[in-house]
């Protein structure tokens, strides 16, 4: 199996197949409700993110301990809120988290569905450190259950969805630039639900703002067609998440990669318009948008036009 750029969705008809896709899991599975098991296991591997999706229909009880460098997170949401994490009855819109020295002890629901996260420990606490610059204090690294804002729990949601749904359609994305940005948004996600901020903490002083939006959006457009990630921006420019953030609404009205992306697109748009030799598919992966038709509704929605008809309009001037 590879170990990275790989994606599947697999029906199961055996409990125990789930033990064969998990490579150094050391511990076991086993039914505990009445019935012929069936399920579907989905396995997203990026570079550093790994995402599982697990369906199934029986109660399964799974105890042990997986690679001892992972730190993996659990989304606790409706279709698997019937089971025990530890021996606790959690509540959707709670996350569970294991550190890298937590064992597995988890009784599912009965019909659950349920989204695993894991990353490599090291590389987990150096985006953290990236990302909070010196409000980081350390990650968990036993077991714990957290009740993040629900703005921070549908954050997480929304990225490991859109990563794995984008990745098992097109599983090439995982070794292109977009699959690489789509990783660190997860990341940043589980940073902010998981490390508690001080928002006591003073804000940097608004001239260095500025100075930070500057040497941000130098870099960014010094980077178009080999885009950085949100954790990678930090640690060049040694600043906080939250002040890059601060930093960009402060001075465009919306966040750092927002405003990277519609750069790129603003990019990706002059170079159709001045270069009629070149595809619309081309023109987009020069810029980093590996995948064609979300960049052509990203593109629709900001400039109120399709690529293909900005393409089409430079054509035409070149024919004339």
């Amino acid at each position: 199996m590879q170990t990275s750029g790989y994606s599947f969705s697999k029906l199961l008809t055996d409990f125990d197949q789930l033990a064969g896709y998990f490579a150094k899991w050391d511990g076991r599975f086993e039914q505990l409700s009445a019935g012929r098991f069936a399920g579907r296991l989905s396995l997203v591997r990026g570079r550093t993110v790994r995402l599982s999706s697990v369906d199934c229909n029986q109660v399964i009880l799974a105890r042990g301990r997986d690679d001892a460098g992972l730190f993996k997170l659990y989304t606790v949401t409706p279709a698997n809120a019937g089971g025990l994490w530890q021996g606790r009855r959690l509540a959707p819109g709670q996350l569970v988290v294991h550190g890298p020295e937590a064992d597995t002890d988890h009784i599912t629901g009965r019909r659950i569905n349920s989204v695993g996260f894991t990353v490599p420990a090291g590389e987990m606490e150096a985006a953290a450190r990236s990302l909070l610059g010196g409000e980081f204090k350390k990650l968990p690294h036993s077991w714990a259950a957290l009740t993040p804002s629900p703005d921070l729990y549908a954050e997480v949601s929304a990225r490991f969805q859109a990563m794995l749904n984008m990745a098992l359609a097109d599983p090439t994305i995982l070794t292109s630039t977009e699959g690489a940005l789509l990783e660190q948004e997860c990341i940043r996600a589980v940073v902010r639900s998981v490390v508690p901020v001080d928002s006591s903490r003073p804000d940097t002083p608004p001239h260095r703002r500025t100075a930070v939006a500057h040497r941000a959006e130098e870099l960014m457009r010094a980077h178009l067609y080999h885009p950085v990630g949100v954790v990678d921006l930090c640690a060049k420019i040694g600043v906080s998440d939250r002040t890059l953030r601060l930093a960009f609404r402060e001075r465009f009205g919306i966040g750092p990669m927002t405003y990277y992306r519609r750069v790129r697109l603003s990019a990706a748009r002059t170079a159709l318009k001045t270069d009629s030799s070149t595809g619309v598919a081309e023109v987009a992966r020069q810029f980093g948008f590996h995948h064609v038709g979300n960049f052509a509704a990203d593109f629709r929605r900001l400039f109120g036009e399709r690529p293909s008809e900005t393409h089409a309009s430079a054509m035409s001037s070149c024919s004339k």
